[in-house]
């Protein structure tokens, strides 16, 4: 259209007495503008605006490659699963080694999305079962300094439980809902009885006494709730070591097992409710021995040979595995049972290695033992299937009884700055960090 209009201005030029006007000239390209002209003009002012706000956006992110401080870095990790062969990073050990790895300063955020279990059938003592499926529940807000927590400035952020109790504090067990934690509380010093259980509140400090009648009642790390809130423990009340169940809210305590020729200790609830795990053997005599008892049968059965000293079972969420440590040419060390294929198989082979439970997606055992070069004892996680640990604590002092909170993002333990034998221990929280634990999750 405009090679036209010049055309036609070219020609009225050779003939000057018939030259239009200016206006008649710019007739044809006027018209072309208001037809094609000022459609392209929109996409080209639109074109211009969307490439700027793309690069506006691209620059913002770029930015934010990093989170700003260590509380955008930390809310925004989320527990992974490590897969069996994935090996842990050589650059992050080097790093750690020389001093330069990143550590959590000590007001790390507190803030922890929990899961609440659940289970429709029926469980032991006629209580709901635990541990079963998972719905999302208000998230806990853990503050440091706060009514419950005080911070421990240690460079994993660990936060030590404020609760106002002599003695040693050991053995922490989360509610199935990540509110609270249940514990025993030797009076006298580590392992030095009478021992009472207590369940502590993290969101309103509220710290009750449910089993403290003078015996040794002494619940475990891991399994130790169901649903309905109650908690599985030994007691030598009536002269004789049985395993008791109560609830969180002071009811009346009730018993389970009932063997005169049998003591029993540490049990574990099954993920359905109706079945427990314990360490049993005769009184005075014979080595410990790993022992299912079925509430709706009344029956017992040894999982364990009577020859071999195995001891502190612990039922997986999943409910296909038991975990237990076995003492062989005066080691510890864990081993699974296979609950659907009968089968025992060890998960460490490096000796010294006790007190286990699971993850709350069943895949992991954490537990205590030794790292080279580390003095006391830490923790660490493996895969079930075995394979490469990864530290959860990297400081000195004894760490022991470890349990996992229900959404994974937090273990709570036994500690204390040197062995805790003829003292005592306190317990702690710490946070499982991407980098300090490298539990990712491949394929789901």
């Amino acid at each position: 259209m405009i090679a036209q209009s010049c055309a036609l201005t070219l020609r009225q030029r050779a003939a000057p007495a018939e030259r239009p006007s200016l206006h008649e000239c710019a007739r044809p390209l006027l018209a072309w503008l208001r037809r094609d002209g000022l459609f392209c003009l929109g996409l080209t002012a639109s074109a211009f605006v969307t490439a700027s706000l793309v690069l506006a956006v691209l620059n913002h992110d770029g930015n934010r490659t990093a989170p700003a401080t260590f509380q955008d870095r930390y809310q925004t990790s989320s527990f992974r699963q490590l897969h069996p062969n994935q090996i842990w990073p050589e650059r992050v050990e080097q790093a750690e080694e020389q001093g330069t790895a990143r550590s959590a300063p000590a007001n790390f955020p507190r803030v922890v999305r929990t899961l609440r279990f659940g289970d429709s059938q029926a469980s032991l003592g006629n209580a709901p079962a635990s541990a079963a499926t998972a719905n999302r529940t208000a998230p806990l807000s853990l503050q440091a300094n706060g009514t419950s927590l005080e911070d421990m400035r240690r460079s994993d952020g660990s936060l030590r439980l404020r609760i106002a109790l002599r003695g040693s504090l050991q053995n922490p067990a989360w509610s199935p809902d990540g509110q609270s934690i249940a514990f025993t509380r030797f009076r006298n010093g580590y392992n030095k009885g009478p021992a009472d259980v207590y369940v502590f509140n993290l969101n309103t400090s509220e710290l009750k006494a449910v089993a403290a009648d003078g015996s040794n009642n002494i619940s475990q790390p891991g399994s130790t709730w169901n649903r309905e809130g109650q908690i599985v423990f030994s007691s030598d009340r009536g002269g004789h070591d049985e395993i008791w169940m109560v609830g969180s809210d002071q009811t009346r305590a009730q018993k389970i097992t009932s063997r005169s020729t049998h003591v029993a200790y540490e049990p574990s609830f099954a993920p359905d409710g109706k079945s427990l795990v314990f360490e049993s053997h005769e009184d005075g005599r014979g080595k410990s021995r790993v022992t299912l008892f079925e509430a709706g049968q009344g029956r017992y059965t040894d999982l364990t040979p009577p020859d071999e000293d195995c001891r502190q079972p612990n039922w997986s969420p999943r409910g296909d595995y038991i975990v237990y440590q076995k003492l062989a040419k005066g080691r510890w060390d864990l081993w699974v049972f296979d609950v659907k294929a009968k089968q025992h198989r060890p998960v460490t082979t490096s000796g010294n290695n006790t007190d286990a439970t699971f993850s709350p997606d069943g895949r992991f055992v954490v537990y205590s033992g030794e790292r080279p070069g580390q003095d006391g004892a830490s923790l660490l996680a493996m895969p079930v299937e075995g394979g490469r640990s990864v530290p959860i604590t990297r400081h000195r002092g004894y760490h022991g009884a470890p349990s996992w909170s229900p959404d994974g993002a937090y273990v709570a333990m036994e500690a204390s700055a040197r062995d805790p034998d003829g003292s005592q221990t306190e317990l702690i929280i710490t946070p499982v960090q991407k980098t300090l634990a490298r539990l990712s999750v491949e394929g789901g």
